[in-house]
């Protein structure tokens, strides 16, 4: 159900005590700050009832008087779910983000998750233009957990599984619209959305809708961890450094990214997450008992989501206490790599190329964020791509911004060459820098997305509707080249 519901928040904390709590008022999935985990296996249907039960919209938004153009954020209380990152229909009642579920109404999602999809870490959002970012960051998101091979390798089976929903919840207080005269916490326009007014706030990036948890671990214990960036408001370079000395680092061992087992075991002491992201990890602790921090690392303006410098802040207490157990393998490159899910996308496959340039027009009142110089418009007819070909995508982003490229039904190869290609399906572009990507489009036609994941920027214009096509059904002149 989506609802409004009451919640609290801590803002500080002090030697793990939570010293001021922040009461807030923010739409939701089921009336928590983060909606409800999915798991689902490769095969099954997931079944969804959607219960839209905010309140109606106001009458000069149903009447569009007040918003002229889709680009300009409105509709807050209409909606729809995307399941970000599974390889499924976007037509119907599956995952069809370009659905309108108005208040009080109800929508019944039946989204088929074919035979051989990847086990992995997905998650779902809303996803109604003009009104995603404003959704999100109240909290109306959650994980979606595909079970398959990867879960049944001994050395994961073994290891405790933990969940990391990161979020940046940007509420500021206000009067509640339901009870005049009172004041609450809330996310009710885009002001906060603005670059620089998340660091002035003093608000944190929350895990699970908590600041600051602690975690625990054995000593020599190993555990599997599920991360995933959820919010818009800055980039997370996550370490894990001791709290005796900053220089001494857990190792975080990346086994998939969005999804999508890597058949690596990339022992790193950092792990980069822009919103979208999603990478799954495996840590394992030593033989003493110790604490440790997860440091979300200061971004440079050229790894910032606003242009802005973000400055280090700790996100979670790391305990490794109590009676070890002898140290826990960790899983061997040799058995993930026996379950990479996609096979390369060798040169002779390519059958055509795409381009993509993000960029802003920051001359115009308000800014106009565009795909190859166009802002999104809806009556525009979609790009389209032919299925089952094999086309190589040339992304960039303009100077001025970076930008997370997201697209939706069909994850992608990042060329990087030196045998660290990636697949994913949402990739942070900096500003001025480019990449080449590979797809194929399997098994689904029709409408879907690619857009920047920074969400209020997508809310602004920048997205753009592709549309996958049988084959046969092209015209010569739309054949890329």
């Amino acid at each position: 159900m989506v609802k409004y519901a009451t919640n609290r928040i801590c803002r500080t904390m002090e030697q793990g005590e939570c010293t001021q709590w922040d009461d807030v008022k923010l739409r939701s999935y089921n009336g928590g700050l983060v909606g409800p985990t999915i798991e689902v296996r490769a095969g099954t249907t997931l079944s969804i009832l959607l219960d839209n039960q905010l309140p109606p919209e106001p009458p000069p938004v149903e009447a569009g008087l007040l918003h002229p153009t889709p680009n300009i954020p409105h509709g807050f209380n209409t909606t729809n779910i995307h399941t970000h990152g599974l390889h499924v229909s976007p037509v119907g009642n599956s995952d069809n983000v370009l659905l309108a579920i108005g208040p009080q109404k109800r929508f019944e999602y039946e989204i088929k998750i074919p035979e051989d999809h990847p086990a992995g870490t997905y998650w779902y959002h809303a996803h109604k233009h003009g009104s995603v970012a404003l959704q999100v960051s109240s909290g109306m998101v959650g994980a979606i957990i595909v079970r398959g091979d990867i879960d049944e390798l001994p050395a994961i089976r073994n290891a405790r599984e933990r969940l990391f929903v990161f979020e940046q919840i940007p509420y500021v207080l206000r009067e509640d619209p339901e009870a005049p005269g009172k004041q609450i916490n809330m996310v009710e326009n885009y002001d906060p959305f603005m670059p620089g007014a998340w660091e002035r706030s003093g608000l944190r990036t929350l895990i699970n809708g908590e600041l600051m948890p602690t975690i625990k671990l054995r000593p020599g214990e190993a555990q599997r961890w599920r991360f995933i960036h959820t919010g818009t408001m800055e980039a997370l370079r996550l370490r894990l450094e001791r709290e005796s000395d900053p220089r001494a680092v857990m190792t975080q061992y990346q086994i998939a990214h969005d999804g999508i087992t890597t058949g690596r075991l990339d022992a790193v002491q950092e792990t980069e997450m822009f919103p979208g992201y999603r990478v799954d990890v495996m840590v394992r602790a030593g033989a003493v008992q110790e604490t440790y921090l997860l440091v979300d690392e200061a971004s440079a303006v050229k790894d910032s989501l606003h242009g802005q410098e973000e400055s280090r802040k700790v996100l979670a207490r790391v305990v490794v206490e109590g009676r070890s157990g002898g140290m826990m393998p960790l899983p061997s490159a040799a058995d993930l790599a026996r379950l990479v899910p996609f096979s390369p996308i060798k040169d002779e496959e390519v059958t055509g190329t795409q381009e993509a340039h993000f960029d802003v027009d920051f001359s115009v009142v308000p800014p106009m964020f565009m795909i190859n110089g166009r802002p999104y418009d809806p009556n525009e007819p979609p790009r389209r791509l032919q299925l089952e070909s094999v086309e190589e995508w040339h992304l960039s982003a303009s100077q001025a911004l970076g930008h997370p490229f997201h697209i939706h039904v069909n994850p992608f190869l990042v060329m990087l060459g030196n045998g660290k290609d990636v697949w994913k399906d949402t990739l942070f572009m900096r500003p001025g820098e480019a990449f080449r990507l590979r797809t194929r489009y399997r098994r689904y036609i029709g409408k879907f997305v690619l857009h920047c994941h920074i969400l209020d920027h997508e809310d602004l214009g920048m997205m753009e509707v592709e549309e996958i096509v049988p084959p046969g059904s092209m015209s010569s002149s739309e054949h890329p080249h």
